[in-house]
């Protein structure tokens, strides 16, 4: 197979023709290796811009991947007949602008070169409408599925459908949460450690009426108070009830308002609080200023997740670090081996460690 110089068609659409054709009559098989740029400027005649053009169509069509500083690969596109559909599930708690979208991004720059394609499902806090969802994702027959399981901090009325997934042979990844009795594979942070640094860091600035406001059916923000109580506990600060705010409304109905002018209302309000996350953190901001309190003057304030958010309040905001794509990519991996894999699948476990990312929106006491 060689390109016509007097063909009509261009060079770069014959050479990815031509490559394509080597792919289907298994001339070059999966995962393996094709030429490389030069090897294909050499043979064809043509220039390296054409070669680059092709290759570049070839991985966004999904017949070839990349794997940076080793070169380019047959992706294994010819499973499709033996019954792989190419779809990866992916379960969100909620598809809106915070973290999610970075993470998704993370995922798809990890799958999407191999050949696959993403189905996305919102359960949007609802366990019902995430019940939906899964039983969507076992009649599409995905390949594979990663989820951030809703409520995960309660016993799940949808384990049935993750037995279901396992009795199809479907292996499913947990990301940024995940269900305990399943024992899944799962890519996560240390929230315990999380909201141990971001009390310990308001601990140290001197502060020993500290609040908190957190959602309590949530498993990473129920580790993130765990680690709020084991700050103070090392610090030998006693705990007080009244300055833990818990709350399981979705955070687009602004739970916070309410919590933060009861958190001010007891006799010895808190001299700083931390958020579970930033999109809380910034509507107790604005609760805050509300009752005409300064930060980090009047009260010292911390969020979770290194958000965008974290940099939009006119004071910016203080916040533990969360992986985000790291966390997106790192779960796809992980699914695409569980796919893969020839072994049995053992549950495959992996958990970021957190780092403080200290900004404007505290200050020391005395």
């Amino acid at each position: 197979m060689k390109i016509d110089p007097q063909s009509p068609l261009p060079k770069y659409y014959q050479l990815k023709e031509i490559i394509k054709e080597s792919i289907k009559k298994g001339m070059i098989k999966p995962n393996q290796r094709i030429r490389s740029e030069s090897e294909l400027v050499t043979i064809h005649k043509i220039s390296r811009h054409t070669v680059r053009q092709a290759i570049g169509d070839l991985v966004n069509e999904g017949w070839l991947y990349r794997e940076p500083g080793i070169g380019t690969f047959c992706a294994d596109r010819l499973s499709r007949t033996s019954g792989k559909t190419f779809m990866i599930g992916v379960i969100s708690v909620v598809a809106s602008d915070y973290i999610f979208p970075r993470i998704i991004h993370g995922i798809d720059n990890v799958i999407h070169p191999k050949g696959y394609s993403i189905v996305l499902g919102n359960a949007n806090h609802s366990p019902e409408k995430e019940a939906t969802h899964l039983q969507d994702m076992i009649n599409r027959n995905v390949d594979g599925l990663i989820i951030d399981p809703t409520k995960s901090a309660l016993p799940s009325p949808n384990i049935k459908y993750f037995h279901k997934l396992r009795e199809k042979g479907i292996p499913f990844v947990m990301i940024d949460s995940y269900l305990e009795e399943l024992n899944p594979s799962y890519v996560c942070t240390d929230d315990v450690l999380g909201g141990y640094l971001a009390t310990e860091y308001l601990l140290e600035l001197g502060h020993r009426r500290i609040g908190i406001i957190y959602k309590s059916d949530h498993l990473p923000s129920t580790k993130r108070f765990q680690g709020y109580k084991k700050a103070l506990k090392k610090y030998k600060v006693d705990y007080s009830k009244e300055l833990v705010k818990s709350f399981i409304l979705p955070e687009d109905k602004n739970p916070t308002s309410p919590l933060i002018k009861e958190l001010f209302k007891i006799k010895k309000p808190p001299t700083a609080i931390f958020c579970y996350n930033d999109q809380i953190a910034l509507q107790a901001y604005k609760a805050i200023t509300k009752l005409g309190l300064k930060i980090p003057h009047d009260i010292s304030l911390v969020g979770f997740d290194d958000s965008d958010l974290a940099i939009l309040s006119e004071v910016p905001l203080t916040t533990v670090a969360h992986p985000k794509g790291k966390m997106g990519i790192k779960a796809g991996k992980m699914l695409l081996q569980l796919i893969e894999s020839s072994k049995v699948r053992r549950p495959q476990q992996f958990v970021y460690k957190p780092r403080l990312v200290i900004r404007d929106s505290c200050k020391s006491i005395s």
